[in-house]
């Protein structure tokens, strides 16, 4: 077993991430320390974000994804709420950006309801694009486009449930394994299984295989497999909403490799002489998006630390 934050070969991700837990802090391969709930620039584009924002807040676009940046990863999926550090960071910054947007794989009636946006009137500036961008709601107009389902999702959706439980059935190890039903999409969560290694062996093939079946796009992510029907991406989304708001700025937050197109968006932009930042909320899952980042952030209590910055940066210039 080799530790793929570390490198070393007597450490494992999880023995990595509990060493570092008790010394407060995690040190990745590069050197670069974070500490608990904070965020550190890795790049010089992460260096200059903030000023970038406090100096033109008009000119930023702020895309987020929910789970695992906004939102801690819970055994339960539906059971996931924003931070409340978040939301007060977004409720005092959102208004003075020109673009706030939570981009996600959920549905947006999910995430509606699980960062409470119809009942908190400091969340009416967002715009959640849900189903990677397939899906729209306008918090501040009421405005919401769900396209109809897919037909081959659904059959995917009955032969998933149906198959994976007689599987877990016939094997205990598997009891626990979530079928989650997205409407547009389906997504196959392994994190409760009684042995979760096990199950996501024998059920990452079953999902690709029914994949092929349905012609549909299978995207593996933290203990997930989810499949949907359009290959449309966060970097989709993201340039379109790049498009809408005119921004010059550009900043994407996330956790996971569905969130990687969108990073790959904000590189290019850096990269053509815009301003920006990809944001990756670290992960001992995930622990190879950390050399995608602009700013990493200790998972999504690093992620509302920095979105706090920002909102006090800009509060500090408009004085």
């Amino acid at each position: 077993m080799r530790c793929s934050v570390c490198d070393d070969e007597g450490m494992d991700d999880a023995q990595h991430l509990r060493s570092a837990e008790s010394a407060d802090v995690i040190t990745l391969p590069d050197g670069v320390r974070l500490g608990p709930r904070s965020w550190v620039a890795t790049t010089s584009a992460g260096q200059d974000v903030v000023d970038a924002i406090a100096a033109e807040p008009q000119t930023t676009l702020l895309a987020m994804d929910f789970d695992g940046t906004l939102a801690p990863i819970v055994s339960d999926p539906t059971q996931s709420r924003i931070l409340p550090a978040s939301r007060d960071a977004i409720g005092h910054i959102g208004a003075a950006l020109g673009g706030c947007a939570i981009i996600t794989g959920r549905p947006v009636q999910a995430v509606r309801e699980m960062a409470g946006l119809d009942t908190d009137p400091q969340l009416h500036h967002l715009v959640v694009l849900g189903q990677y961008g397939v899906e729209r709601y306008d918090v501040a107009s009421g405005k919401l486009i769900v396209p109809d389902d897919p037909p081959q999702v659904r059959r995917a959706v009955s032969e998933l449930t149906e198959r994976i439980d007689q599987m877990c059935v016939a094997d205990s190890r598997l009891a626990g394994t979530h079928v989650e039903d997205k409407g547009r999409a389906v997504a196959v969560h392994t994190r409760r299984a009684r042995d979760s290694r096990a199950a996501w062996r024998i059920f990452a093939p079953l999902c690709h295989e029914v994949a092929d079946q349905h012609d549909l796009h299978a995207e593996e992510g933290r203990e997930v497999i989810e499949l949907k029907a359009e290959s449309i991406g966060k970097d989709d989304a993201l340039r379109e909403l790049q498009e809408q708001t005119h921004a010059r700025i550009i900043v994407m937050c996330g956790d996971d490799l569905g969130d990687v197109p969108a990073f790959g968006a904000v590189d290019e932009w850096i990269r053509h002489g815009g301003s920006g930042a990809r944001v990756v909320s670290y992960s001992v899952e995930q622990p190879q998006l950390a050399s995608h980042a602009d700013i990493l952030c200790d998972g999504p209590e690093g992620v509302a630390a920095f979105l706090d910055e920002i909102a006090r940066r800009v509060a500090t210039t408009s004085e």
